[in-house]
């Protein structure tokens, strides 16, 4: 539910929000996306999540560069916890893992 206060909208009675951040450096491009970037989003589908960010353009600030910025949202960290937990994302995780180097994080939102 929201609720308006101060002029600004706020979410009240409402689970944080998780989410998976993802910023890798792809060791094996071609294996990443056949094993893994090809079939991720059926998994996090099913589990009611949405990419708000894959790929896309970017202007870096500081820090390293990467090949790949991801940020996936679901209802709730638990949520996103079922999600890398689960038997679809197991068999396709070590796509990933064997395949990028670099930050892979779940975290709860506001």
């Amino acid at each position: 539910m929201l609720q308006k206060k101060h002029g600004l909208l706020k979410r009240i009675n409402a689970l944080p929000k998780g989410y998976i951040i993802a910023h890798p450096t792809l060791t094996n491009p071609e294996k990443f996306v056949s094993d893994y970037g090809s079939k991720v989003a059926d998994v996090v589908e099913k589990y009611d999540g949405q990419f708000l960010v894959r790929g896309g353009n970017v202007s870096y600030r500081e820090g390293d560069p990467t090949d790949l910025n991801v940020v996936v949202e679901f209802p709730s960290i638990e949520k996103a916890m079922d999600c890398i937990n689960s038997p679809e994302y197991k068999a396709i995780e070590a796509g990933r893992k064997e395949n990028m180097t670099g930050m892979f994080i779940v975290v709860e939102g506001v």
